[in-house]
């Protein structure tokens, strides 16, 4: 594999706020797109007619491309808006579903609308494919469709949340985790605007490619992670920051091959594979260009400024906090004047600096001040403890 990043000098961290302007500007853009256009809802999520047909002989397990083809072009000529999918057992595949989307003008209602578009599609398919017979019509209400769009959403939002926790469980910390989250929910924006602007149609397969955008991108934001927490045990000396952007170039390669490797494929399928896939093809192109870029400019950049919003916390908790009080009292034992005897004058149980000095040059501290001694060398090994487990995870 060719590295063309590794050991360069490139500032990727100091240049975070143009990562995130430019995240912003496109998440903007199409969440304008998205207010003023709206989404492009297939006959899944808006609700419609199914109709089902039955061919006279099983379709031969090579022809399903060309069967959809000839279907989609017969109806095609009658104007309804329909989608269309080869259907059957596991051994044979004998049916054409036709989903159309059923609109009814003022004066008709929707079945008045789905008998015409039933007595329009049956005699071309009869052209098209003799002997087929229409086996059953049914109408998709608007409830069904609107618990579609709750049980996508639903979908999305829970696969982000099992990532958000096994992420916390792997790395012992929420800013691992909520830095992999920032990056899971700009790849879902960006892919929302990319098909508010475009005006394709969200329907199931939007849904699944989206969690599969969802997957990727985590999975290449995990592989940065592991390589920084890597590089954070070797390199103690470094800043975070300076240890992030290291990480980034030493992942770079892999994240950049592997982009373009799976874009080619997509790129392929999208040019050849036909109109049914289009839909599909481009939500997936569009989710692994904006994973890949979330992943390098967006994971890893809001990781360190969190880490260093709790390392600016930390020095001020000990510039003003209880740690420094605490080394002061290291710093500078306490001295008790020594204890009074009956036959013994204040005069004489007070002696200077310089007598006590020369009668007693070694004095052990008292009692009291060993044990102050004592906590503040066992908070200091838990203080110590503490710092090697942070920079362990």
């Amino acid at each position: 594999m060719v590295d063309l990043f590794r050991g360069r000098k490139w500032d990727l961290v100091g240049y975070r706020w143009l990562w995130f302007a430019i995240s912003l500007i496109v998440i903007a853009t199409g969440m304008v797109f998205l207010g003023t256009r709206g989404l492009n809802f297939g006959i899944d999520f808006t609700g419609g007619g199914l109709v089902t047909y039955r061919f006279s002989e099983p379709v031969a397990p090579g022809q399903h491309t060309q069967t959809l083809g000839r279907a989609r072009e017969a109806i095609g000529s009658t104007g309804v808006d329909a989608r269309l999918q080869l259907a059957g057992t596991a051994t044979v595949t004998d049916q054409l579903l036709v989903r159309t989307r059923v609109v009814a003008p003022q004066g008709k209602t929707d079945d008045d609308v789905l008998g015409e578009q039933r007595r329009a599609m049956l005699p071309v398919l009869s052209e098209a494919f003799p002997g087929i017979e229409e086996a059953e019509s049914q109408l998709v209400t608007a409830v069904v469709s609107e618990e579609l769009i709750w049980n996508a959403v639903k979908a999305v939002a829970w696969g982000c949340l099992f990532i958000l926790i096994w992420i916390r469980i792997r790395y012992f910390d929420f800013k691992w985790a909520g830095s992999a989250l920032v990056a899971l929910v700009h790849d879902v924006l960006v892919l929302v605007g990319a098909f508010a602007i475009t005006q394709r149609e969200i329907n199931s397969p939007f849904v699944a490619a989206a969690l599969t955008v969802v997957g990727y991108s985590v999975h290449d934001t995990i592989v940065l992670f592991d390589r920084l927490r890597e590089n954070m045990r070797l390199r103690k000396g470094d800043t975070f920051g300076e240890t992030a952007n290291i990480s980034l170039l030493e992942t770079m390669a892999r994240s950049v091959n592997t982009v373009l490797t799976v874009l080619l494929v997509l790129v392929a399928v999208y040019l050849l594979g036909g109109a049914s896939l289009r839909d599909f093809t481009f939500a997936l192109i569009v989710g692994m260009l904006a994973g890949g870029y979330s992943s390098i400019f967006n994971a890893a950049q809001v990781l360190v400024v969190l880490k260093n919003r709790e390392e600016r916390k930390l020095t001020a908790r000990r510039a003003t906090g209880r740690p420094v009080r605490q080394m002061a009292e290291r710093a500078a034992p306490v001295r008790r004047p020594a204890r009074l005897t009956p036959a013994q004058p204040a005069a004489e149980a007070a002696p200077t600096e310089e007598r006590q000095e020369a009668d007693s040059p070694v004095e052990s501290p008292p009692p009291a001040a060993q044990k102050r001694t004592r906590a503040s060398r066992a908070e200091r090994k838990k203080l110590r403890a503490g710092r090697k487990r942070k920079r362990r995870f």
